[in-house]
């Protein structure tokens, strides 16, 4: 396998789309030729390589992306929510299950990159609220009560974890978990949400409404816009994704990136349906796959 470098019109990497500010500098996005079908996709911290969960059997890869070669890291079972640790070394992840009454659970999980060996971090629950990694410290919020640990065996240093509590918006902090619900509780459904890298704000989506931004308080709420599945890239600048669908399937959607003030910049053309970014800011590159299970690779400079 190798990657193959795309060559990409101006409209592609969002230089000359109307009303675009120019947030970021898109020097090219390359397609990484997988041997899977890619559901999410989950880039390094360094930009080295890519730990994709697939479509077809259930597995958990990891490609590397100076020459596209990958090998099979979790032979089995149903995943979601990857995370890498900051030194690259591990990864944390989400495992589905189903008993025989058919009721779903779910366990956090991490995996050493290196030797393959897996630890269990939380126990199967069916009230997983959120899991945040910070360095090397997972955070693991169930039922709102904060489970952590420091993977490598060091002084576990505690970050805020934003976490959804049956549609409702939580802010654990000193493993304390309270409501934040920064646009009410009634009638509300909160997504996605996140803590950027320095703990001062929350980006989340509302069902029905958008994406926005708030202070770790709750305060300062601001609406960004159409964003859905918005990750952070530093602590001024989210990366998501605008999708559109004919209430079956998935009909368009571009990376977009945008900053708090709300100026955009849409990263990808109409000729792929791209979704899911995953940013690595050090790096300078964002990873994103598409509804028929392929991988690319966007790489970027402020």
């Amino acid at each position: 396998m190798q990657m193959k470098h795309l060559l990409v019109s101006a409209l592609m990497l969002g230089w000359a789309v109307a009303g675009n500010a120019q947030l970021l500098n898109v020097t090219s996005i390359e397609k990484v030729n997988t041997p899977v079908s890619v559901d999410r996709a989950e880039i390094s911290p360094d930009g080295l390589s890519v730990v994709v969960s697939t479509n077809t059997d259930r597995t958990l890869q990891m490609v590397n992306l100076a020459d596209g070669a990958s090998k099979t890291l979790v032979a089995e079972g149903s995943i979601q929510g990857l995370q890498f640790t900051d030194d690259a070394q591990k990864v944390v992840y989400v495992h589905r299950s189903q008993d025989a009454n058919h009721l779903q659970y779910k366990e956090v999980r991490s995996l050493d990159l290196a030797s393959g060996e897996q630890a269990q971090l939380s126990k199967p629950s069916r009230n997983l609220n959120g899991v945040a990694v910070n360095g090397a410290n997972a955070m693991v919020i169930d039922n709102k009560k904060m489970q952590a640990r420091n993977l490598n065996g060091e002084k576990v240093q505690k970050a805020p974890v934003a976490s959804v509590y049956y549609g409702q918006l939580m802010i654990t902090e000193n493993g304390n978990t309270k409501a934040l619900n920064p646009n009410g509780k009634e009638g509300q459904s909160y997504l996605w949400p996140s803590v950027s890298p320095d703990g001062s704000k929350v980006v989340y989506y509302l069902a029905n409404s958008g994406c926005y931004v708030c202070n770790i308080d709750g305060t300062g709420v601001n609406f960004l816009g159409n964003l859905r599945a918005a990750r952070w890239m530093g602590n001024d600048m989210v990366i998501g994704m605008r999708d559109a669908d004919n209430g079956e399937f998935v009909t368009e959607s571009a990376i977009v990136a945008m900053d708090l003030n709300g100026n955009e910049q849409v990263l990808t053309g109409s000729d792929v349906i791209a979704m899911y970014p995953a940013p690595a800011e050090k790096a300078g590159k964002i990873a994103f796959s598409t509804e028929g299970g392929e991988l690319y690779v966007i790489n970027v400079a402020k």
